[in-house]
């Protein structure tokens, strides 16, 4: 049997509680006073000119007023020094004359070294001879490698910037060179790094044929385009 009407009622909502609480006050109190002249001990009139000038001159004769005022004197100096050790409004280039020039910049060539081998190839780095640095030492190899035309030598170069015409040593590296530096601390000493990926230690005191170099197996995958030379 229908039942008509139907009425139902259902509570889905959460249920919730409302509550409250009083906490202490906080009280604000504003306090002030007037200070126009302080220092002065009590029971002694700062605005009486008579009494304050007694009070300084008494205390001026002890001993303990002496040392503070030296104490201070010593910290005042100091910052005076301080102060006046620079002068910001000191003209340091008064006497300089600019000169503008109207000629636009321009450079010239003083020598020019020449791959002495038949097959030309790229100078990849340049290094200077930290001993005055009139000679250089240049690492010459095909960027194309895989272009490299057959026969290419693979040796480099030191220069003497007196005979740009013959090279002063010829560097005979296993591979050609990318990356040369000499060391700072002693001129005859002269690291490569190679295509192949090895390191090639050069002493020039023994000759053209590199003194050391890394084995195969333990060096790089990859050409060495970099390199820098740490206490040596």
């Amino acid at each position: 049997i229908t039942r008509n009407p139907c009425l139902g009622k259902v509570q889905c909502g959460p249920v919730a509680s409302k509550g409250g609480s009083n906490t202490a006050r906080f009280v604000l109190e504003n306090r002030q006073m007037a200070h126009t002249e302080g220092g002065w001990p009590e029971g002694l009139d700062c605005t009486d000119t008579e009494q304050t000038a007694r009070f300084r001159k008494r205390v001026e004769k002890e001993e303990e007023y002496v040392n503070a005022v030296k104490t201070m004197a010593t910290t005042v100096e100091h910052c005076l020094k301080q102060n006046n050790a620079v002068d910001i409004y000191e003209e340091y280039f008064a006497g300089t004359k600019v000169e503008h020039s109207t000629e636009p910049p321009s450079a010239r060539n003083l020598t020019v070294f020449k791959d002495p081998q038949k097959i030309k190839r790229t100078t990849t780095r340049i290094s200077w001879n930290p001993d005055g640095g009139k000679k250089l030492a240049c690492a010459y190899s095909s960027l194309q490698f895989q272009q490299a035309p057959e026969g290419m030598s693979s040796n480099s170069y030191i220069w003497d910037l007196n005979n740009p015409n013959f090279p002063e040593l010829t560097l005979v590296p296993p591979s050609p060179l990318v990356a040369l530096e000499y060391s700072n601390r002693d001129p005859n000493i002269l690291m490569g790094g190679s295509y192949n990926g090895l390191l090639v230690f050069w002493d020039l005191r023994s000759g053209s044929s590199p003194s050391r170099m890394t084995s195969i197996e333990k060096s790089h995958k990859d050409p060495v385009y970099e390199l820098s030379l740490i206490h040596i």
